[in-house]
């Protein structure tokens, strides 16, 4: 709300009158919890549980207390503290193993007292240890990669309290929290303000965004005709859906992974002839296709498979270009029609000078983000969770959306991108 209502006294001022072109980018954002190894993870969850069944019901956790859980939980988990060698601490970390099984194993007791069963810390203790340890024949085992198995960063829980940070590494990042996604209008003729707000965990891909960010934009009637993205946002699908909603998704689409794709002189997706009509490819030594199936891959993702024939295709000349199949046989497989169509089109317009042109309004956005991060600390969580950390982002761009626009309304307006004395010389 605090967001729409100045976007409506913008809009009431002739301020978003640019929001037929916006730009879409995400930065990281860190959770305020401390970096935890796996060890301290464990040990620190159940040095919380101890404290929460202390605190409602002290009789009952006294009446099973160990000697050593005094020493080994009193304080908090630190990494100066742990044993030092890969021995010892394998073996602290299955006594912490087997302390925890045997306070969860006395929690679920049905004689046990409700507030104990009932404590959030006992929950979160028993997600954990699904996720670290493993129970086999009255014997705890320690998860590793290796073996016995770990759940997918995106189920990972890194702290147990903040139950939804994840941990990614992106390129040369990596961190434990969010990622927050800004849009924003790039006219050059109207203040640059922000339209849309998404924050998601780390672990979530920026084009699983792009479609709840349209939505969004739509339900709000400041959907863009034109949106520049980074090669995140877009994929064949997006670009299809972009254009049933009226935009004109601007971006690099993420290159093939094929092998023939990546291998210079070889015969890729485009060296075919598609009759989409008769349902028939043609290859480059100018045999057909003797089928053509439609599929889906393993995700669900519609596809169609045209099938050549190994008659044709074993003796030819050009079968080292074309495929490495044990059958001799090549085996075209690309999207249908429409979204095979509007990739084409899509790689052959970013080859072109207009698009480039286009495509560098795009890298504006990053001001807006040194804007948020330096000026008014969005790199960093406040709060605990995703929904106090969306909130804390909200207001982040209200308050950018304040000083741009009391800005502008004063006279002042961006200042052109800087270039440097010697890339002026250059450009002679």
């Amino acid at each position: 709300m605090l967001l729409e209502k100045i976007l409506v006294q913008c809009e009431a001022r002739h301020l978003l009158q640019g929001k037929k072109k916006q730009r879409t980018d995400a930065t990281h954002v860190l959770a305020a919890v401390r970096h935890l190894s796996q060890l301290e993870l464990v040990g620190e969850t159940v040095r919380r549980m101890l404290d929460a069944m202390a605190q409602v019901n002290p009789d009952w956790l006294q009446a099973r207390m160990q000697p050593e859980w005094i020493k080994r939980y009193g304080r908090g988990f630190e990494g100066y503290r742990l044993p030092k060698g890969r021995e010892k601490l394998l073996e602290l970390a299955i006594a912490i193993g087997q302390d925890g099984y045997e306070l969860l194993a006395a929690a679920s007791q049905p004689a046990a007292p409700e507030a104990i069963r009932m404590l959030p810390a006992v929950e979160v203790a028993r997600c954990i240890w699904v996720q670290q340890y493993y129970w086999e024949d009255g014997q705890v085992h320690w998860r590793s990669k290796k073996k016995w198995g770990q759940p997918p960063s995106s189920k990972m829980i890194v702290s147990p309290g903040e139950l939804e940070a994840r941990f990614r590494i992106k390129r040369n990042t990596e961190w434990i929290g969010y990622q927050v996604h800004l849009t924003e209008t790039c006219d050059h003729d109207h203040p640059r303000l922000i339209t849309q707000v998404e924050t998601t965990v780390a672990t979530v891909h920026d084009s699983k965004v792009t479609a709840t960010i349209q939505e969004d934009l739509s339900q709000r009637g400041l959907l863009p005709e034109i949106q520049l993205v980074d090669e995140g946002y877009t994929e064949t699908d997006l670009l299809v859906s972009s254009r049933q909603r009226g935009i004109d998704l601007v971006g690099p689409l993420p290159s093939s992974k094929s092998w023939q794709d990546r291998t210079e002189g070889a015969f890729d997706h485009t060296c075919f002839h598609i009759d989409w009509e008769s349902r028939v490819a043609t290859c480059p030594a100018g045999k057909q296709s003797r089928s053509c199936s439609d599929r889906q891959t393993w995700r669900g993702t519609p596809n169609v498979q045209f099938a050549f024939n190994k008659a044709d295709c074993h003796p030819c000349a050009l079968r080292q270009r074309c495929t490495r199949s044990k059958t001799g046989a090549r085996n075209l497989t690309i999207y249908p029609e429409e979204k095979y169509k509007a990739l084409q089109a899509a790689r052959e317009r970013q080859k072109t000078d207009a698009f480039q042109t286009l495509y560098k309004e795009r890298a504006g956005i990053e001001g807006t983000m040194s804007q948020g991060v330096r000026k008014m600390g969005m790199r960093k969580s406040r709060y605990i969770g995703l929904a106090r950390t969306h909130l804390q982002h909200v207001a982040t761009a209200a308050a950018i959306n304040v000083v741009r626009s009391v800005n502008w309304l004063t006279g002042e307006v961006p200042e052109p991108t800087r270039v440097s004395p010697f890339q002026t010389l250059a450009a002679l």
